[in-house]
């Protein structure tokens, strides 16, 4: 997205201007992308987590109006969300549920995970006047949810129980995004066995899936039906061949110019006194914080973009603002647009740059950002 064509904020009632722009149009591209990637394999695509802080409904009905099978979530709550929201195609809750929401889920057609031996009496009891589809989860590697393969034996007479529910078989990667795929290829392995286990037992599910995005764009997905790309949707991956496809972030942050004062040198900004102004200079202060999901840690740290330019976020970030350093001769009044997180990966604002900063993974920083922000979906 270009900096300088953002229409102006809108005014909102509460005195803030702080919005999420969100293209669904990349994220349908990105979809299409991978898609190919994977070789016509059915998607199950996750939006977790309000789709990695993009919006989970508006993103969702992109995804499924492009071609997702399905979504994948991780709690009832958000399967809720989505319903509520109109969204009628496959939904997967990937954490699991207790057996006394099981009713729930069958009334609202949820598509449930099972992650571990401890309810698979309790399902087939209540399965049988609340059905609903079942994946079951084994744990090849991952070491969270579902059955280990020590396990996965001791419950054969239980799971044929839930033969007809059982839909889909599911696993996880640890390490899909690591140069070294030896650990991978090991979990596709123990993966693999199951499945043979299964069918030995008379169980044979209609869908596998233990890729995610990484696993897709490396070539891990092995003879899985499915996979469940999150982070490649949104132009959010690290790994080479991600960038090879040319996946595009979706999201820009951008918040209105509240203030903007000139300060002498000497002036010292923000809690702590941790900036002090050089030379005399324009302050910015912006109507962002970590309330709305801008990290603390980008005070003295972090930059901006104004005008086709950057400008360092200076002082310590508080709850509900920021505060921007620029010099006299740039124009500057209340009610300008500047962009937080751009939407372009090699600006020092993007953020695969950000994160870089911070010593984390873009996506802890997407999904940091607070539904009180204004979210805007264009195409």
């Amino acid at each position: 997205m270009n900096e300088q064509a953002l229409e102006p904020l809108k005014r909102h009632p509460e005195g803030r201007a702080l919005r999420a722009e969100v293209d669904l149009g990349r994220i349908a591209r990105n979809l299409e992308r991978i898609r190919s990637a994977a070789q016509g394999r059915g998607v199950w695509a996750v939006v977790k987590a309000n789709a990695y802080g993009h919006g989970s409904v508006p993103v969702g009905r992109a995804l499924a109006a492009a071609g997702a099978q399905g979504l994948a979530i991780s709690s009832l709550e958000e399967g809720l969300e989505l319903r509520q929201g109109g969204i009628q195609c496959p939904i997967l809750v990937l954490g699991g549920l207790r057996p006394e929401a099981l009713p729930t889920a069958s009334a609202e057609g949820l598509t449930v995970a099972v992650v571990g031996p401890e309810h698979l009496t309790d399902y087939a009891r209540l399965l049988q006047t609340h059905p609903v589809q079942l994946h079951l989860k084994l744990d090849t590697g991952m070491g969270r949810f579902g059955l280990l393969p020590s396990e996965l034996g001791e419950c054969l007479d239980e799971l044929r129980s839930l033969a007809p529910w059982i839909e889909g078989v599911m696993g996880h990667f640890a390490t899909a995004d690591d140069p070294d795929m030896g650990f991978a290829l090991r979990q596709r392995r123990v993966f693999d066995g199951c499945l043979a286990q299964l069918a030995d037992a008379g169980i044979h599910p209609t869908q596998r899936h233990h890729g995610n995005s990484d696993a897709c764009l490396r070539g891990l997905l092995g003879r899985d039906t499915h996979f469940r790309p999150g982070l490649a949707l949104f132009g959010l991956t690290n790994v080479p061949e991600g960038r090879a496809l040319e996946l595009e972030p979706a999201l820009a942050l951008v918040a209105e110019v509240a203030r903007v004062k000139v300060v002498p040198a000497g002036t010292t900004v923000g809690y702590g006194r941790t900036f002090v102004a050089p030379q005399p200079m324009q302050i910015a202060t912006l109507a962002c914080g970590y309330a709305d999901g801008y990290r603390r840690d980008l005070g003295n740290r972090g930059v901006v973009g104004f005008a086709g330019r950057t400008f360092p976020v200076v002082g310590r970030v508080s709850m509900d603002y920021l505060t921007v350093a620029l010099p006299l001769d740039t124009p500057v009044c209340p009610g300008d647009p500047m962009t937080l997180f751009s939407s372009e990966p090699a600006a020092p604002h993007g953020l695969e740059r950000l994160a870089q900063t911070l010593g984390t993974i873009p996506y802890e920083l997407s999904c940091a950002l607070h539904r009180r922000i204004t979210r805007r979906y264009f195409s």
